[in-house]
């Protein structure tokens, strides 16, 4: 679908187009309103041209010259100083040639971009809001005319040229607000092009971040934004990362993590190895996703827009109907009036606005608080759902802290000791630096959760050498212990055979909803590493968020039942363990027959059916590309308490959505039956109708929220 170049919302038929030859040639715009500011400011203030003030003038002095017009044609009627003349019967007098002579200026300045604009629809066979305008403008400049030519009759000039000033205000300051709240979204999603320092073999080069290739090692100073997305390779910072995940506190960086374009260094610099570069980055991605979601028509946008099809040609038949019935019953004049009044009091601007401009802002505002919303439906689905499932591993759980290090002799193997064949017992301490020494490159939950405890208690790591995996068991390598190298195994259980003493009090601990690690050497059991379960950052908000949202939550988990009992038991939900993928998706399905639309939280592959099923998938970034792509919602964050933010943005959208309609129907109602009924004046009705717009803008832009976390 074509978009705007200036508010970047979708382009309803042809659209509006710049001139050919000028520098606006070949952009398509969505009305007058967004080519005028275009043209006027183009896309930053601060960098106008001589011809775009110039064009600024002329439409301060165009708007200024139709005041002076009404200012005339005031006192024509009420007689102050040019005698109660509202009709040429007496000739051509002073007082309308000085009415000619302030609306001309006024007419030539203002006319001309709402007649051409109605030209190029009435070219592509398209009936638009400016047609509506030209042929209301038009038939009283060609009224006028009549009775400027025969020296009586009816003059109109006022009329026309306060008529060409309030629509292009309504118009110019309308498509402003819209371009304001794309520039902010811009802004957010624009990475600064300054030079970087690129590392090389023969030194350092400061080279454009457009020249990077995946591979290039780069050095950030403190207070740059990282231009390319990568891993830091050398240095340790804290960096703002709000602008992607709408996290407000500093994230650690350290080496291994990757970092994304977009984020700010705040204290200390780093040596990053680029992964990725250009359209390549997560930011263009990003960019490319929230694109094509504003993009996606929603089913009531669809509904509004058979609405609009039928409404411009319907008030049209409707205004010339009028004109002939006035003109009839009451003359020329009266039915002129109430025509013009039918044509001005319809606002499909109003109404094509109702629903896009929500939506833009609502998946803008999504974004920078680190929410990708894959369409604009999926955000209205969302604020319908009476159902949530969650996964927890992963999702709602990680492993959180080792609590308990060590083993009882008596529960090794008779005759063992500590398991190091030929060395006195080591010291609990010892093992568990030696395990995180194992884990050192292994990116796992409980690999983290190891390293995590060693490194607060600030254990020294021993050397290790030869580190392999062992598929479905954990990972060993030879480690240089105090009474020598030995071959040390960290992993799951089934490291042991079955009825192992050893095996045995790890089952039990891990009965208990933790986990147990068996750490090995020489292939002796010399440790059990036990490690509880913890809440990530914002999950226990987030559930008890979501329950009072009124939402049925439960969690649904492949993880043993015991251990998701004891997970869900504090937070007052329902859990169930042991489900596979067939299982999430029978229990997604029976909710959406039995409760209604139902939302799925998940990270991994296990979860993917499910998300697809559900009426709203959402997944977590950093879970598996399956999860992700299977989504209908991707969070950026690592708060999951984004969730029920997001919850409440979607409620509001639609309820924003459903107010605008109501009233754009609403008021295209009442004002065409009080047009028809000859009781309101042309120029109240085109105030009315800018109103409307400004209205359904309004209510919009109060989806914006500047304070959100």
């Amino acid at each position: 679908m074509t978009r705007c170049a200036h508010c970047d919302l979708p382009v309803l038929g042809t659209g509006a187009t710049g001139d050919s030859d000028g520098p606006l040639a070949g952009a398509v715009y969505c009305c007058t309103g967004c080519l005028m500011v275009a043209d006027l400011l183009g896309d930053d203030p601060d960098e106008r041209t001589p011809e775009q003030r110039a064009l600024l003038y002329r439409l301060f002095v165009g708007v200024l010259a139709a005041g002076f017009t009404m200012t005339v044609s005031v006192a024509i009627a009420s007689g102050y100083g040019f005698g109660a003349l509202r009709t040429l019967d007496t000739g051509w007098d002073a007082a309308h040639w000085a009415l000619l002579a302030a609306a001309l200026p006024a007419l030539a300045l203002l006319g001309p971009p709402v007649w051409g604009a109605a030209w190029q629809s009435l070219r592509a066979r398209r009936l638009s809001l400016e047609v509506l305008f030209a042929l209301g403008t038009l038939a009283a400049v060609a009224a006028s005319a009549v009775s400027y030519a025969r020296g009586s009759g009816p003059v109109y000039l006022e009329t026309a040229a306060m008529l060409l000033a309030l629509y292009t205000l309504g118009r110019y300051l309308d498509a402003r607000t819209r371009g304001q709240t794309t520039r902010v979204l811009r802004r957010l999603l624009d990475v600064p092009t300054a030079d970087v320092e690129r590392l090389t073999d023969s030194g350092a080069e400061s080279v454009s971040p457009q020249t990077l290739a995946v591979g290039d090692r780069v050095r950030l100073r403190a207070g740059d934004v990282v231009p390319v997305d990568g891993v830091v390779e050398d240095g340790r910072a804290l960096a703002d990362t709000a602008a992607l995940t709408g996290e407000a506190g500093p994230s650690p960086l350290a080496p291994g993590d990757s970092v994304l374009a977009g984020t700010l260094l705040l204290d200390a610099p780093l040596v990053v190895r680029v992964t990725a570069t250009g359209e390549e980055r997560h930011l263009a991605r990003v960019e490319r996703l929230m694109h094509r979601a504003m993009a996606q028509p929603t089913r009531v946008a669809d509904a509004t827009d058979r609405a609009l099809r039928w409404l411009i040609p319907a008030v049209v038949v409707l205004a010339l109907a009028t004109f002939a019935g006035w003109t009839w019953a009451a003359g020329f004049e009266r039915g002129l009036y109430a025509g013009l009044s039918v044509v001005l009091i319809a606002c499909p601007c109003a109404l094509g606005l109702a629903v896009p401009l929500a939506l833009h802002v609502a998946l803008g505002e999504a974004t920078r608080r680190g929410v990708l919303v894959r369409s604009g439906q999926s955000l209205l689905d969302l604020a319908g759902v009476r159902a949530a499932v969650l996964d927890k591993t992963g999702t709602l759980a990680q492993p959180g802290r080792v609590v308990s290090v060590g083993i009882p002799a008596a529960r090794l193997t008779p005759g063992q000791g500590d398991g190091h064949a030929g060395s006195p017992p080591l010291p609990a301490d010892t093992w568990l630096a030696a395990a995180a020494a194992v884990e050192g490159g292994v990116d796992h939950p409980l690999a983290r959760a190891v390293r995590a405890e060693a490194q607060a208690r600030a254990l020294a790591l021993p050397a290790v050498s030869d580190a392999r995996s062992l598929p479905g068991l954990g990972v060993e390598a030879t480690v240089a212990l105090p009474g020598g190298p030995a071959r040390v195994a960290v992993g799951h259980p089934s490291l042991l055979a079955l009825g192992h003493p050893a095996r045995v009090v790890a089952d039990r601990l891990g009965q208990g909803g933790g986990r147990a690690l068996v750490v090995t050497a020489d292939r002796q059991p010399v440790a059990l590493l036990s490690v509880e379960e913890a809440p990530v950052e914002g999950a226990t908000q987030a559930v008890e968020a979501l329950r009072a949202a009124g939402l049925h939550v439960e969690v649904l988990s492949g993880d043993r039942d015991a251990a998701v009992q004891a997970f869900t038991a504090p937070l007052g939900v329902e859990g169930r363990g042991a489900a596979t993928p067939e299982a999430k998706l029978d229990r997604v399905r029976h909710l959406q027959a039995t409760v209604g639309p139902t939302l799925v939280l998940g990270d991994g592959t296990n979860d993917a059916a499910a998300l697809a099923a559900a009426d709203v998938g959402v997944a977590l970034a950093r879970g598996t590309a399956l999860a992700v792509e299977a989504a209908d919602v991707t969070l950026y964050g690592r708060d999951l308490s984004a969730l029920p933010w997001l919850l409440d943005l979607a409620r509001r959208t639609r309820r924003t959505v459903r107010l605008n309609l109501v009233w754009t129907f609403g008021y295209n109602a009442v004002g065409l039956a009080l047009a028809v009924a000859g009781l309101l004046h042309p120029l109240v009705a085109v105030v009315v109708m800018v109103l409307s717009s400004a209205f359904v803008t309004a209510t919009a832009l109060r989806l914006r929220q500047p304070d959100a976390p």
